[in-house]
């Protein structure tokens, strides 16, 4: 029966597919390292023509990072999914889709599944053109057989997510273009260009990701701030913060009283954060959206990731120079990394940037 509802609304005439037509496409950002990995999907799209105009939805808190775009038209707001159940999440897509039926000439669909209730969204939605990954094959219905997708998208489980944007540009004739990160941060561009002491290896070190068992919890995170001042007389360590934890670490640092150690300023927009990241020298970091801001500016990285392989492949860094450290347990989680690997590879670039 499901199979039978989900062909009924999952299936449509199909227009002859020009994207020359195309004048207002809808991106969903994300968060801050899902909008960076999309930026040169962004930049690579501006150039369908010169009139086209793009809306994206991020998290709140990345608006920063793209509203300095000159080819972005609208930002559009979103609350973060993680945080809904599965029932939310249902009600704010059919709801999106009412409010935006037919606004849209493209919209890409980056999921792959095949359940009713997302089918009927996107039917819904209505926009000129569909496009999507192949469908997960359940209820007997093929991978390519839903006709309300216009063009579909091979994607390599294994390819990094740049790749993996930048294939669903493929049909609209986008191909060869740059995959490298970009970002416009208008009056943060050059805001904090004498924050650091150039004399000095300054090293920004970020503790926290979206979870806790990705992030560095609170003896870690002071082992690996020592360890990391004394890793050569000529380092400034520098702990990023967010607002919400401001006090907290800044307690962490003064109990330790160790003077190349301190509390990067705090910041307003993750726009700010990205302007002091481009002049500082080496990040060091749990798997999050600060490896690929560190990415954009080609910083030498330290990160730290879980064991699963999927992880990795999906979200590596873009710099041209980066050491990775694994968990040592299984599932989405950095538990078991060693500290000690972080430091010794932290060194080994010191060693490395004095030798060019």
């Amino acid at each position: 029966m499901r199979g039978i509802c989900i062909r009924l609304v999952g299936n449509k005439k199909r227009e002859e597919f020009s994207p020359e037509k195309i004048k207002k496409v809808y991106i969903s950002g994300g968060r801050m390292g899902d909008i960076i990995v999309k930026t040169p999907m962004l930049e690579a799209l501006s150039k369908l023509n010169s009139d086209l105009k793009i809306d994206i939805e991020v998290i709140k808190g990345g608006e920063s990072l793209v509203e300095n775009i000159p080819y972005i038209n609208e930002v559009i707001i979103g609350d973060s999914y993680t945080k809904k159940n599965r029932i939310s999440r249902i009600i704010d897509s059919l709801a999106f889709s009412i409010k935006n039926r037919k606004k849209y000439d493209l919209y890409f669909d980056f999921t792959n599944n095949c359940r009713f209730l997302h089918i009927l969204s996107l039917k819904i939605l209505a926009s000129k053109y569909l496009i999507g990954p192949h469908r997960l094959e359940k209820f007997k219905i093929k991978k390519d057989e839903l006709t309300i997708f216009d063009r579909y998208v091979d994607v390599d489980k294994d390819a990094h997510a740049v790749d993996i944007n930048m294939d669903f540009l493929e049909p609209l004739g986008l191909k060869e273009e740059s995959k490298k990160y970009k970002l416009y941060l208008g009056q943060n561009e050059e805001k904090f260009k004498d924050y650091f002491d150039r004399s000095r290896i300054n090293i920004v070190v970020n503790h926290r990701a979206s979870t806790e068992k990705r992030s560095f919890n609170c003896d870690e995170l002071k082992e690996i701030l020592i360890k990391l001042s004394k890793v050569d007389s000529k380092v400034s360590v520098y702990l990023a913060t967010m607002p919400n934890e401001y006090k907290t670490l800044k307690n962490i640092v003064d109990e330790l009283k160790i003077e190349n150690v301190q509390l990067l300023m705090k910041t307003d927009t993750v726009g700010e954060f990205a302007g002091i990241i481009k002049y500082c020298d080496i990040v060091v970091s749990v798997d999050t959206g600060v490896i690929h801001i560190a990415s954009v500016y080609d910083k030498p990285i330290v990160g730290v990731y879980p064991l699963s392989e999927n992880s990795y492949k999906l979200f590596a860094p873009r710099s041209s120079k980066y050491e990775i450290v694994r968990g040592k347990k299984d599932g989405y989680t950095i538990e078991g990394f060693s500290i000690d690997e972080i430091i010794e590879k932290t060194r080994k670039i010191i060693r490395e940037k004095s030798e060019v």
